[in-house]
């Protein structure tokens, strides 16, 4: 079975092909929210792209991913979000996720 690091999954996640746009990845990962105090739905996209950044200049609440070991992706061919924590990410690109 393949290893890849989170810190090389988060750095093939931000890279870009030769038109400048996101190059789609799979991924299944581990729903969690503190907050609410819910999650442990098993999520899994064939295409996903990272989006957004780990700031925002919006008057709104700054999701600050950063501090929040957070990112944001969009499944391929759709308008859909979802929040994600790179830790409980299992699989990216076939590959299992380690530390």
């Amino acid at each position: 079975m393949d290893w890849i690091r989170i810190a090389d999954m988060l750095a093939t996640m931000q890279m870009r092909g030769q038109d400048g746009e996101r190059i789609p990845f799979s991924i299944t990962f581990v729903t969690a929210s503190l907050k609410e105090d819910t999650g442990g739905q098993r999520i899994t996209y064939e295409e996903a792209v990272l989006v957004g950044g780990g700031t925002s200049n919006s008057d709104l609440k700054n999701p600050d991913h950063f501090a929040n070991y957070t990112r944001n992706l969009k499944a391929v061919g759709t308008d859909e979000l979802r929040k994600f924590r790179p830790l409980l990410v299992d699989y990216f690109n076939g590959k299992t996720v380690t530390l």
